[in-house]
């Protein structure tokens, strides 16, 4: 990493100060690295990974579709990023010298409003604080292509010296940030019905996912019980995944600290589910409710399907790109989710799927050919028999879970950041009732720890 002149090295110490003031207002700025976490060894061993691998290129869609998506099965896909520009573009000198003085999203303050961080201090941070936080800083940034805000036309002045067009020269930098076109989609989620409604209307789906050990997002499932797909680029990446049926409580308990940073849980929550289950001798409490884990290695892409709770932490220096998604397969628990929680983004798909039913009318999904003529009228026929089917989680085909329990809400929605927490179905979405759950969040945080609890 170059080394920065006395003027950045000033300009980096503020900044990530102040910056984890605004992301983490609970802590102290001194108590970052409070509970000694980089100490710890989270590596587990290759026998406690058993989640099947499948070659995208010898398993054909269907195959996947039967196997894994219908049944609701996560996995671990290989081949996906053998091609992929990002296996270059993504190093941390490509991105030092690309993308360096562009700003990513890190988090959002206790106001709801994101907080962004250059992607030369972010780089120099992993090789230094970020080394012995707790749980350092971590990139998850849902907007990383093209610029942030669009310069405003101004009415005194249209000339190429004015003030006016030194934004537009700023903006037009900033448009050149252009990642997407450093990967593409896996073959068998390119049919992701939500692009029907529009880049505006659908919730952020996509994110470039960046940090150091100890990062990572705690436990969740994933918004409007889409799927997800997660591909990993550099590093390794540590995963906990249960079946939707395991009760949240079970799952998520209240823990010290009270943080549900994923790092917290590891060293907390996992120890728990290796004891010895009461209820079937031999088997730990991780085996009885068919707790799965696996290490996920660069290359490897994670599926991981609707409703299932799952933990992420980075066990070395991370660079993956992760996207949500609504299937043909999937659909009907997704719809259910959406029209409870997104009336109007479940009308808009409605109507696409109608209008795209009838004759004459072309895909706009790039890269997709319809399977039928009558391939998106039927998917619209069957979203109308759902008209009196009350929202549901979705199930898992899964019988390595002894549980019968229900399972519970999801998470509270704190940020758009972070996909996994995204997704309290029926919790309104909008950015005061994020702001008004975030600050509840952190006063209960602090009265914990003002009675000596955290």
């Amino acid at each position: 990493m170059k080394t920065l002149n006395k003027i950045d090295e000033y300009r980096y110490e503020r900044k990530v100060r102040k910056i984890k003031v605004k992301a983490r207002s609970e802590l102290d700025y001194h108590e970052w690295n409070k509970y000694n976490y980089a100490k710890n060894d989270y590596w587990i061993p290759s026998s406690k990974d058993t989640l099947v691998r499948v070659d995208v290129n010898t398993t054909t869609l269907q195959e996947f579709i039967d196997n894994f998506e219908k049944p609701n099965l996560p996995a671990v896909l290989t081949g996906v990023t053998k091609k992929w520009a990002a296996n270059k573009e993504w190093t941390k000198e490509a991105l030092l010298k690309n993308y360096g003085s562009e700003k990513f999203k890190i988090g959002e303050d206790d106001e709801g409003d994101p907080v962004y961080m250059k992607m030369k201090y972010f780089l120099r941070y992993t090789e230094n604080e970020g080394i012995s936080d707790d749980s350092p800083l971590y990139i998850f940034d849902s907007k990383f292509n093209g610029p942030r805000k669009r310069a405003k036309r101004s009415k005194e002045s249209n000339s190429d010296n004015g003030p006016t067009a030194k934004k537009a020269k700023v903006d037009e930098k900033c448009s050149k940030m252009n990642l997407l076109s450093d990967y593409s989609v896996p073959s068998y989620f390119e049919d992701d019905l939500f692009s029907l409604t529009g880049e505006g209307r659908r919730p952020p789906y996509r994110w470039i996912v960046i940090g150091g050990a100890r990062s990572g997002t705690g436990i969740h499932t994933d918004p409007l019980g889409t799927s997800a797909w997660n591909a990993l680029i550099f590093g390794h990446k540590r995963w906990i995944l249960f079946p939707p049926d395991v009760p949240k409580s079970l799952v998520d308990p209240p823990m010290k600290p009270f943080d549900r940073e994923a790092v917290s849980w590891f060293t907390h929550v996992y120890p728990k589910f290796q004891q010895q289950s009461e209820e079937m001798p031999g088997k730990t409490l991780g085996e009885q409710y068919g707790m799965i884990e696996v290490v996920q290695k660069p290359g490897e892409t994670m599926f991981v399907p609707g409703g299932w709770h799952h933990v992420v932490m980075n066990l070395d220096f991370t660079v993956a790109i992760t996207q949500n998604f609504c299937s043909p397969t999937n659909l009907e628990s997704v719809w259910l989710n959406t029209r409870h929680s997104r009336p109007k983004l479940a009308r808009k798909l409605l109507k696409q799927l109608e209008q795209l039913g009838t004759d004459g009318a072309t895909c706009p999904v790039k890269n997709f050919t319809p399977h039928s003529s009558n391939y998106y009228r039927d998917l619209a026929l069957h979203i109308h028999t759902l008209e009196f089917v009350p929202a549901l989680c979705p199930s898992s085909g899964s019988s390595s879970s002894s549980s019968t329990s229900s399972s519970e809400s999801d998470d509270i929605v704190v940020s758009d950041t972070l996909s996994e927490t995204d997704g309290s179905d029926g919790e309104c979405r909008c950015c005061k009732c994020k702001r008004k759950r975030k600050r509840a969040l952190i006063r209960k945080y602090k009265v914990l720890e003002a009675n000596g609890y955290a």
